[in-house]
């Protein structure tokens, strides 16, 4: 059993020798710019996964538009990519940037999110106010212009009324 192991152990250490890391391509896309480009790679997954129908529908063709954006095509992605992620450790400073550029992106759409709120609850009351001024004025109209006519339905006040009309009208004769 001992002999098992240690030929496992051996045939593991061997096979792990041999492992090919990609060659460094001829139009390797440049640190920076691959950043850029990851980052654009995850806002358009992220819209495919969220809007499916939407992108379906319209046929847009997300990755034919962030190869034309930067100028590079599907090939040169592949192996750039390739060739960043057979280096671990660069790879995951690649991805620590990729991280901070969303997260610049998420607080600026945030604070984007919060202002265009913040107006339109300005306009809501703006609309209100321009609303109620409106009625305000129609109101000062009828009264303004309906002075000399008074229509009363409630009886009770009718019977109050004409007393206090005809008392006016004895003093002013």
């Amino acid at each position: 059993m001992k002999i098992g192991y240690i030929i496992a152990f051996l045939l593991l250490v061997v096979g792990c020798q041999n492992v090919k890391y990609p060659e460094k391509p001829d139009n390797l896309i440049q640190q920076d710019k691959m950043i850029e480009v990851l980052t654009e790679v995850y806002l358009s997954n992220a819209v495919r996964t969220s809007n499916v129908r939407l992108i379906r529908d319209s046929g847009y063709k997300l990755d034919s538009m962030l190869y034309k954006k930067f100028t590079i095509d599907s090939l040169q992605f592949a192996k750039s990519h390739a060739y960043y992620a057979a280096d671990l450790d660069k790879y995951a400073l690649i991805f620590e940037k990729v991280k901070a550029n969303l997260e610049v992106l998420k607080v600026k759409a945030d604070t984007l999110k919060a202002r265009y709120t913040e107006l339109r609850h300005i306009q809501d009351s703006i609309r209100k106010d321009s609303l109620r001024s409106a009625e305000m004025e129609r109101l000062e109209d009828s009264i303004q212009g309906n002075t000399s006519i008074i229509t009363v339905d409630d009886p009770a006040i009718l019977s109050r009324l004409i007393p206090a009309i005809k008392d006016q009208e004895n003093r002013g004769n």
